[in-house]
């Protein structure tokens, strides 16, 4: 599948000229790729009518704590997300880099490729999962 910006950003680029400030197609899709899995992974499951099991669980009951193995249970639940939500996300990964100074919280980075015009380009996203179960890309 070839990865292209979503619908709804395309035509506000189209409307505001906003397409040629950007330097280059796959930088297009990549920020529309962050865009998304922001929304994604700010959304609890069962929050949303789309569907029961958009965005991510719960993760406040793990995140705070950093028992033994709940890094393991955060990296498998963004995973799942993102391979199910982000379908222009080639073979993602998600791996848990460290704790940070932020008490309770984990970063993490999420990874894969976004196949354009017959490539594969590599693309990595830091994120902070917080105390609260709050997942922040950047």
């Amino acid at each position: 599948m070839e990865a292209r910006e979503r619908l709804l950003e395309r035509i506000a680029a189209l409307g505001s000229g906003e397409e040629s400030r950007q330097s280059s197609p796959f930088e297009r899709v990549a920020a529309s790729v962050r865009t998304h899995l922001s929304r994604i992974l700010k959304t609890r499951r069962r929050s949303v009518p789309i569907s029961e099991d958009y965005g991510v669980p719960d993760l406040s009951n793990v995140a705070g704590s950093f028992e033994a193995g709940s890094d393991v249970e955060i990296v498998r639940a963004v995973l799942e997300t993102v391979a199910r939500f982000e379908p222009r996300l080639v073979d993602p990964r998600v791996r848990a880099l460290e704790t940070t100074t932020e008490l309770g919280s984990l970063r993490i980075e999420i990874s894969g490729e976004i196949s354009l015009n017959g490539r594969r380009w590599p693309i990595q996203i830091p994120a902070t999962v917080r105390a609260s179960g709050e997942i922040v890309l950047g």
